[in-house]
C-alpha cells in the first residue's frame, strides 16, 4: 500500500470481528513497525504489552466498558447538541465489546514522556492499515489504570499510556472526514491563516 493512501485511510476502526484471529507473524510486523518510531533521546522507553489471552482481554474490556460509562455524559454533554451521532455509537459499541478484540496491545513506559510513546503508536497503526488489520487508540482506560494493571500484572511504576484493539474491521475503510488543512493550519502566529496555492 501506498504511503499517502494508509495515512489518508487510517483510521479508528471500532468494531473490530471477534471470531477472526490475528496472525502472530502480523502482530510482530506491525510491532517491529512501532520500534522503529523516533524516541526522545533515543532512549527507546516503550514497552508493548500483547494481550491475547480471552480471560484477561475480557477483564480489562468489562473495566474498559465501567471507565468509558463513567465519562460518556461528559461526553455528550461537551459535544453539544451537535454531538455526531455514529461516533458515539462507534464508542459504545468499543465500551461493549473492547474485551471481544482478538488482541489488545497496552503500550507502556516507566517514563513519563508520551512523546516517546504516541509516534510508536501511528507506527503501529500504519502497518496494521497495510495488512488488514483495524486499531484505534484510547485512553479512556486510565480511569482504572490500577485495576488494569493488576490484570495485567504490570508494575505499580509503569505507565499504561493507551488501549489498542486489533483486529479485522466490520466495517469498509475508507477517509475519514476531517477538517480543511487551510482551516486548522496558522502561519507565523496564531490565527494567521495562509490560502494554499
Amino acid at each position: 500500500m501506498e504511503l499517502f493512501e494508509a495515512i489518508r485511510t487510517t483510521r479508528a476502526m471500532r468494531r473490530l470481528d471477534p471470531n477472526r484471529p490475528v496472525a502472530e507473524r502480523d502482530l510482530w510486523t506491525i510491532l517491529e513497525a512501532a520500534t522503529k518510531a523516533p524516541s526522545g533521546g533515543n532512549r527507546q522507553v516503550a514497552r508493548w504489552l500483547v494481550v491475547t489471552d480471552a480471560r484477561r482481554r475480557a477483564e480489562i474490556g468489562r473495566l474498559y466498558g465501567e471507565a468509558w460509562g463513567s465519562v460518556r455524559g461528559s461526553y455528550v454533554a461537551a459535544q453539544g447538541e451537535g454531538a455526531p451521532s455514529a461516533i458515539l455509537r462507534s464508542a459504545d459499541h468499543l465500551a461493549a465489546h473492547m474485551g471481544e478484540a482478538p488482541v489488545i496491545i497496552i503500550p507502556c513506559s516507566r517514563a513519563g514522556d508520551p512523546a516517546s510513546i504516541y509516534p510508536a503508536c501511528q507506527n503501529l497503526f500504519l502497518a496494521a492499515r497495510g495488512l488488514g488489520l483495524g486499531t484505534a487508540l484510547t485512553t479512556v482506560h486510565r480511569l482504572k489504570e490500577a485495576e488494569v494493571k493488576a490484570v495485567l500484572d504490570i508494575p505499580e511504576d509503569v505507565q499504561t499510556w493507551a488501549m489498542i484493539p486489533v483486529g479485522y474491521p466490520l466495517g469498509r475503510w475508507g477517509e475519514a472526514r476531517r477538517r480543511p488543512v487551510e482551516e486548522v493550519t496558522y502561519w507565523d502566529r496564531y490565527g494567521e491563516r495562509r490560502t494554499r496555492a
